[in-house]
C-alpha cells in the first residue's frame, strides 16, 4: 500500500517548522494558564477585555497540528546532567503548586494541610520524572 503524503510550500525546513509550532504551542499555552489562573484569583481582571479561550482553542489546534505535521518528529533528547538551577525551579514550582492550592482550598478546613503539600510533592515528583525520562527501547 502507498502512503500519500503532501507537502505545503513553505521557507522552513521541518526543523524549523517543528521548533515554531513548539514554541507556538508553550506560548499559547502558558498564556492560557497564566490568564486563567489571573481570572480565577481575582474575576473579571481578564474577561471583562477579551475570551481567554482564545489561547484554549490556539492551545489545541497548535498541538494537534504539530502531532499530524508529516515533518514534525521529536528529535532525541540530548541527555545532561542536571544543574542546582533545574532543582531549584522544581522546588519553585512545587512550593508555588503548594501555595496556590492552599491559597484556593483554605475554605475547607484541616484537610488543606494534607492537600497541599501533597500536591506539592506530585508536581515535584512528575517533574523530575520528566527531566529524568529516557526513551530506550
Amino acid at each position: 500500500m502507498n502512503k500519500i503524503t503532501f507537502n505545503i510550500a513553505t521557507p522552513f525546513s521541518g526543523t524549523e517548522v517543528r521548533e515554531l509550532l513548539s514554541f507556538a504551542f508553550q506560548v499559547s499555552l502558558v498564556s492560557f494558564l497564566g490568564f486563567y489562573l489571573m481570572e480565577s484569583l481575582r474575576p473579571g481582571v481578564v474577561a471583562n477585555f477579551f475570551n481567554i479561550n482564545i489561547f484554549l482553542w490556539s492551545a489545541i489546534v497548535i498541538g494537534v497540528l504539530s502531532t499530524v505535521w508529516p515533518m514534525v518528529v521529536p528529535e532525541a533528547k540530548v541527555e545532561g546532567k542536571p544543574t542546582w538551577k533545574d532543582y531549584v525551579w522544581m522546588v519553585l514550582l512545587a512550593l508555588g503548586t503548594v501555595a496556590v492550592v492552599w491559597y484556593k482550598t483554605s475554605s475547607i478546613g484541616w484537610l488543606v494541610k494534607v492537600i497541599a503539600p501533597l500536591s506539592g510533592l506530585i508536581v515535584l515528583g512528575l517533574s523530575l520524572l520528566v527531566y529524568f525520562d529516557k526513551d530506550e527501547s
